[in-house]
């Protein structure tokens, strides 16, 4: 769906900003509290929480992130569910958030309201407050950003805590994410969660720049990975896309990106089997 509308009463820049802020408290209903724990002051008034605090921040562009073939309630849930990849990397819960939305004065105002919808559906199904934001007026971009408060009562996974001799483990399979995954992926909060909880887990990060890419962020100083490409998961979009591009699956599943699965390493004391059957209990 075209993002732009060239008829002038159907564009946010008819509506002005007071107006349009109204909408968007009434689009976003019970995921977006009155003040002063949401919207309607300066800033929102968060209760202080127990355990650690978890912020993230990720961004949407249109051209790069998104474009017309995605609809306007994909991209507002896709906003969202970044951010709560990476608090499901760490075994975060997610809490409140604040979105800033870069508009260009020809924005259509159907379309912003289809994003508020899918981001407040996503809100309500991974129980997200908005609390607050801004909106400010660009001259041709189109942009997105959104900050997440998380929380996590337990210990909290880390990129740079893995070991020589340690497994790597993906919680999915990979590749050819840009055919359907990078818009209804479901962030793995349930999966963080548990490998929280696993003594024997030791590092773990979510897989948004493609395999080849992120490994090295959990690779230990003077230390490197050997992989057997044979044991990476394939996803199905991953073969499918091979026979358009003419290049191997395996190498849409290092180096596509965007499928937002959990990347970790086990220490050599776990059992394997032992590991993937609690894993699929």
């Amino acid at each position: 769906m075209n993002p732009f509308t060239d008829q002038e009463d159907q564009q946010v820049q008819h509506l002005g900003e007071r107006e349009l802020i109204r909408r968007i408290e009434d689009w976003l209903g019970d995921q977006s509290p009155p003040s002063p724990a949401g919207m309607g002051d300066d800033a929102a008034v968060i209760p202080p929480q127990t355990g650690q605090q978890i912020l993230t921040k990720d961004a949407l562009v249109y051209g790069k992130h998104f474009d017309e073939t995605a609809t306007a309630g994909e991209v507002g849930a896709k906003l969202l569910k970044r951010n709560l990849s990476d608090l499901a990397a760490m075994g975060a819960k997610p809490g409140q958030a604040v979105l800033a939305c870069l508009l260009p004065p020809t924005t259509s105002f159907a379309w912003l309201h289809g994003f508020y919808e899918g981001l407040r559906s996503c809100a309500e199904a991974f129980e997200v407050d908005i609390v607050g934001g801004d909106i400010t007026a660009t001259f041709q971009d189109l942009a997105f950003t959104l900050t997440l408060l998380g929380n996590s009562s337990s210990r909290t996974l880390m990129r740079k805590s893995a070991h020589a001799g340690d497994t790597v483990w993906v919680s999915g399979s990979l590749g050819g994410s840009s055919l359907k995954k990078h818009l209804q992926f479901t962030p793995r909060l349930k999966e963080g969660a548990w490998l929280t909880r696993q003594s024997n887990v030791s590092s773990g990060m979510d897989l948004s720049d493609g395999l080849a890419t992120d490994l090295l962020h959990l690779c230990p100083p003077n230390c490197s990975f050997e992989i057997d490409t044979d044991s990476i998961p394939l996803s199905d979009d991953a073969i499918t896309l091979s026979k358009e591009s003419g290049k191997e699956a395996i190498h849409h599943a290092l180096t596509d990106g965007e499928d937002y699965e959990l990347l970790f390493t086990l220490t050599p004391g776990k059992n394997p089997i032992k590991f993937i059957r609690e894993w699929n209990d």
